[in-house]
């Protein structure tokens, strides 16, 4: 009986700090109710100076001008903006659902090495042409996935069903990877 009680107490421990895991298999970064993307290169050789100027370089190839720079400081080889992407993923019919990714993207470097951290994502879906986009977090998002309920009085704020707001997860995820390699290529880390 004994072994039974402690066994019940380990079962409930897991499933009270398994809260700020990924428990749906998406691989989504999702801790402390944030979204965010993070991931350190090695870049052997490359100063500081030069890994700077080639995150300063993405950008502008990125979003054909500097003006999504929001702050800057070349000697502490940091460098964050503001990035919009366009995000599809596969809806009723295998049909794409086209939507709008807006996300801050901070490139952090030093010498050998740079770390870039993605977050504060929002989305943006139009379900038909012409009518005002819905705009909701990634991190609204992954709480409807994830079953929690808004307090009384308050909507979701997601137009998708658990199913395809998986979908939009994955897109998400292959989004943000994607863009983890194209600043790699220009950045020239591994």
């Amino acid at each position: 009986m004994r072994k039974l009680i402690i066994l019940a107490f380990i079962v409930i421990a897991k499933i009270t700090f398994a809260q700020n895991k990924d428990t749906i298999g998406l691989q989504t970064p999702f801790a402390n109710g944030e979204v965010a993307y993070q991931k350190t290169f090695k870049a052997p050789g490359k100063s500081i100076t030069l890994l700077f100027n080639n995150s300063r370089s993405w950008f502008e190839k990125r979003y054909d001008n500097l003006d999504s720079i929001k702050m800057q400081n070349s000697a502490a080889g940091h460098l964050s903006g503001i990035g919009w992407e366009v995000l599809t993923f596969k809806g009723p019919l295998g049909m794409d659902v086209p939507s709008r990714a807006g996300m801050t993207i901070a490139i952090m470097s030093k010498d050998d090495s740079y770390s870039v951290h993605i977050s504060r994502i929002i989305l943006g879906y139009e379900e038909e042409p012409g009518k005002p986009r819905t705009y909701f977090t990634a991190e609204d998002l992954m709480n409807h996935v994830l079953g929690k309920k808004y307090p009384k009085g308050t909507i979701d704020p997601v137009p998708f069903n658990k199913k395809r707001s998986k979908k939009a997860l994955e897109s998400l995820n292959a989004l943000v990877g994607g863009m983890m390699t194209s600043i790699s290529q220009t950045m020239g880390g591994k």
